[in-house]
């Protein structure tokens, strides 16, 4: 089968389209075959030496969509059956099959495409997972979203709007009428001076919640705008702990995507609110110098930069659009 490979650990440049043998499935896995992956910052770090001990060759890709080929005992699922799963941090998605466990894969909804449904395993993931686990968001409250047209921001956005909430977000201009397209009742522009305190101006007393994925200067801009009392959900991890006041309680988490979110974010889906948007998709080798067109999977990419799943193709594909996006701030 075909693989986007990484011999040594030099970015994204240094993933070559490579032949491997195809993997068979254990108990509790599905050897998918992939038609959708997904690409995101978390591939990069991956592939710049971001997470120690990660043994070579590596494949990358920790998100997919596509048809059971074959099962494990007590995978619960059947070939020919449509689903998407979470592969980190083992990898694996930049390939024709892809092994996944059989609690981090559910059913894929029946309303997405393999695109859009790899392009929203970890970003949705980690937005239900930080509003509804962890921020125990409910009907009613308000909910201010820092970096909100990234993957993760996006989806909380609509996430929050679905669960009857006011989501809030935060954002440069260019992306204003996007966020409000997806249900933020009010965008914000992180470069204005005073930012924060006009979010509390349209919130009085502060919203219930904050979700923030910037971190830096604008986590603590944010922290002005929650009530006393509040919560806040950090989804950046620093080495400097976010100066919690006002009675206000916090944690920072790193994202697990299992079964039951994912059917979660499956019935939102189903209903008609939670989409990724996706720009595009090509082969797992067209444009690639170790090999011609093929008719692989697409790959879906997550952009933080300008919040659009677009079709990327490992390697030389994937540094293309990286270097020839459009350049929005989160």
């Amino acid at each position: 089968m075909r693989v986007a490979l990484a011999e040594e650990l030099g970015g994204i440049d240094s993933v070559e389209l490579s032949e491997r043998p195809a993997p068979a499935p254990a108990a509790g896995q599905a050897l998918v075959r992939v038609h959708g992956a997904g690409v995101g910052l978390w591939d990069v770090g991956f592939l710049g030496g971001g997470f120690p001990g990660l043994a070579l060759p590596f494949v990358p890709g920790q998100e997919v969509a596509g048809v059971v080929e074959a099962a494990g005992d007590g995978a619960g699922v059947q070939p020919g059956e449509r689903v998407y799963a979470s592969l980190f941090p083992a990898g694996g998605g930049f390939a024709e099959l892809a092994l996944a466990s059989a609690d981090r894969l559910a059913a894929m909804p029946g309303q997405a495409s393999f695109a859009e449904a790899a392009g929203l395993v970890i970003g949705g993931g980690t937005a239900y997972e930080g509003l509804v686990d962890r921020g125990r968001l409910q009907p009613g409250e308000t909910v201010l979203i820092t970096a909100a047209p990234g993957g993760v921001g996006s989806a909380a956005v609509q996430i929050a709007a679905a669960i009857g909430a006011r989501p809030l977000g935060v954002a440069s201009p260019p992306n204003r009428d996007y966020l409000e397209s997806l249900g933020a009742s009010e965008v914000f522009d992180y470069h204005a001076v005073g930012w924060a305190q006009q979010a509390r101006a349209a919130v009085p007393g502060g919203v219930d919640l904050l979700l923030d994925g910037a971190g830096g200067q604008t986590r603590g801009q944010a922290l002005g705008a929650v009530r006393d009392g509040g919560r806040a959900i950090f989804l950046v991890l620093q080495s400097t702990p976010a100066q919690l006041e006002r009675g206000i309680t916090g944690e920072s988490f790193a994202a697990r995507v299992d079964r039951p979110r994912l059917e979660q974010l499956g019935r939102l889906v189903d209903a008609g609110q939670l989409r990724p948007p996706v720009g595009g998709g090509v082969a797992v080798g067209a444009g690639s110098r170790s090999a011609g067109a093929g008719h692989g999977p697409a790959h879906a990419r997550q952009d933080r930069a300008a919040d659009r799943a677009i079709g990327a193709t490992p390697p030389r594909a994937c540094a293309a659009v990286r270097s020839g996006r459009r350049r929005h701030e989160p």
